[in-house]
C-alpha cells in the first residue's frame, strides 16, 4: 500500500494566491505531526494513475497524521484488494486552502476528509458525489451534519468528544470530590489553588482551549434549552447574534478568568507544554480528548487518569463538546470514483468501523450495529456519553462554521483584557456575517 505525506510547506506556494477562499476550520482537534516532504508541491492535484500492480490508486485526504488511520487503512489494503490508497497528509492550517484550491481546478484528493462547514461549502460548489445509498447506514445524528439539499455528501467517522481529564490520584489524596456544577468546579479549582497545586494546564497559546471551554458552558445553560436550541440554525440564517445573546452565560462563565484558572501566562503556554504539565502530576485537570490519551500515558505509565464532563450551573449528568468526527466524501470530478466509492463502501461496514476506532478508541461509531466498549479512563464521563450530551455548536452554523476560529482568537483577546465581553462577542458576529454574504 503507497502512503504519502503531503509537506504543507511544499503545498503552500501553489495556494497563496488562492489564501482568500479559505474554507472552514476542522471541527474536529488535529494532531501535531511532521510531514515528510513529497516529490512535487502538486503531488496532490495529481490526474488518477495506476500502480505497476495493476491496482487503481485513490488519493485520501487528511488533517491528522497515517499513525490516526494506521490500523483502517491496513484494513482497506485486505477489504479493497484491487485498491492502492496513497494518504495524504495535508496539516490543518491550510487544510481548507489546499483542497479548496485543488477542487476548484476540478482535481484534488479522490476521498476527502471533511469537516461539517466544508462539506457544506462542497456540497453547495458540485464538488462532491451524493452518498445518499451509503448514508441509509448511518443514524441522522452522525449524518445530518454533512446533509444539503437533501442529500448526504459525506459519511462520518468515528465521533470526538473533548471533557476534562483529571489525576485522580491528586483528587483522592487530598479529599476532594468529583464537581457536579460549574459552582462546584470553580470551588474544586480554589481548593487546588490553596494547595498550591495548578487546577487546569492550559495551552492558550492555541485559540481552542477557550472556544471549547466556554462552548460547552453556554451549550449547557442555554443551547440545550428550549430557549436555545434554534440558535445555531438562526445564526447561520443571519437572524440572531452572539452578542444580546449569549452575553450572559460567558459573564458567569467569566470567573475561569477572575478566579485565576485562565490565566494570561497562560497564553505563553502551548498544549503540548499543558499536557506535559498534566502528565507529570503539576496540575489537577487538562481539557483533551481520546486523542491525547496515548502521549499523556506514554509520558507517566503510572498516572491514575478518569475524565469528568464540563457542567453548567445545574446538576446533570454534564457535557462534552464534540460531534461526528471527519466525514468521507468523493470527489465528484475523480477519474477514480467508482474505486474512490469501493473505499467508503467498505469503511460503512462494521469491521471498518471497527478498524477506524483502534487508532481513536474512546470515541464511538454512527454506523449501525457498530459499537464499542468504553476505555476505563472515561468512565466519569459515562453519564453524559448515555444521555446523548455531545456538542458541537459550530457545526450548526453552515457556511458560518469557520467564525469558531474567531471566536477562539477573540476570546483570548478578552482573558488578555484587550477588550471587553460585548466587543468581543461583536467582532465574532462580524466575522459570521462576511462569511454569511460570500
Amino acid at each position: 500500500m503507497k502512503r504519502k505525506l503531503l509537506s504543507i510547506l511544499l503545498c503552500t506556494a501553489m495556494t497563496t494566491a488562492m489564501l482568500a477562499g479559505c474554507g472552514s476550520k476542522p471541527a474536529e482537534p488535529a494532531k501535531e505531526e511532521t510531514a515528510t516532504p513529497a516529490d512535487s508541491s502538486e503531488e496532490a492535484a495529481e490526474p488518477a494513475e495506476e500502480s505497476t500492480g495493476g491496482k487503481t490508486v485513490v488519493r485520501m485526504s487528511y488533517w491528522n497524521s497515517e499513525d490516526t488511520m494506521s490500523a483502517m487503512l491496513d484494513y482497506l489494503a485486505e477489504a479493497v484488494p484491487d485498491v492502492e490508497i496513497e494518504y495524504l497528509f495535508i496539516d490543518n492550517s491550510n487544510y481548507d486552502t489546499i483542497v479548496d484550491t485543488q477542487l476548484s481546478a476540478e482535481e484534488g484528493p479522490d476521498i476527502i476528509c471533511e469537516s461539517p462547514g466544508s462539506a457544506l461549502k462542497h456540497a453547495r460548489l458540485g464538488y462532491l458525489a451524493s452518498l445518499d445509498e451509503l448514508a441509509e447506514k448511518y443514524s441522522d445524528a452522525g449524518t445530518s451534519v454533512y446533509a444539503y439539499d437533501g442529500s448526504v455528501y459525506a459519511l462520518p467517522g468515528i465521533s470526538w468528544f473533548e471533557g476534562i481529564f483529571y489525576n485522580k490520584q491528586l483528587f483522592e489524596d487530598n479529599n476532594i470530590e468529583l464537581p457536579k456544577t460549574f459552582d462546584e468546579y470553580i470551588a474544586v479549582c480554589k481548593q487546588f489553588q490553596k494547595l498550591g497545586i495548578t487546577p487546569l494546564a492550559a495551552g492558550l497559546k492555541s485559540w481552542e482551549p477557550m472556544l471549547k471551554n466556554s462552548m460547552a458552558f453556554v451549550a449547557a445553560e442555554y443551547l440545550s434549552t428550549d430557549a436555545g436550541k434554534n440558535f445555531g440554525s438562526d445564526y447561520r440564517e443571519g437572524k440572531v447574534t452572539m452578542d444580546g445573546t449569549w452575553n450572559p452565560y460567558l459573564e458567569k462563565w467569566t470567573e475561569m478568568i477572575t478566579e485565576g484558572i485562565y490565566t494570561t501566562d497562560m497564553t505563553g503556554i502551548d498544549h503540548d507544554q499543558a499536557l506535559e504539565q498534566f502528565a507529570m502530576g503539576d496540575a489537577a485537570m487538562f481539557c483533551s480528548g481520546p486523542w491525547d490519551l496515548d502521549a499523556i500515558m506514554a509520558k507517566n505509565p503510572d498516572l491514575q487518569i478518569d475524565m469528568m464532563p464540563f457542567y453548567g450551573q445545574s446538576e446533570s449528568a454534564g457535557w462534552l463538546i464534540g460531534g461526528p468526527g471527519c466525514g468521507f466524501a468523493v470527489n465528484e470530478k475523480s477519474a477514480n470514483k467508482e474505486a474512490a466509492m469501493k473505499v467508503v463502501a467498505a469503511i460503512s461496514t462494521v469491521e471498518g468501523q471497527a478498524a477506524m476506532w483502534e487508532n481513536n478508541q474512546g470515541g464511538s461509531s454512527y454506523l449501525e450495529g457498530a459499537s464499542f466498549d468504553l476505555p476505563a479512563a472515561y468512565n466519569s464521563v459515562s453519564d453524559a456519553l448515555a444521555a446523548g450530551n455531545v456538542y458541537c455548536p459550530w457545526n450548526e452554523w453552515g457556511a458560518a462554521a469557520p467564525a469558531h476560529e474567531e471566536y477562539g482568537t477573540q476570546m483570548q483577546s478578552y482573558l488578555l483584557g484587550a477588550q471587553d465581553l460585548s466587543t468581543t462577542l461583536q467582532n465574532v458576529d462580524a466575522s459570521v456575517a462576511e462569511l454569511l454574504s460570500k
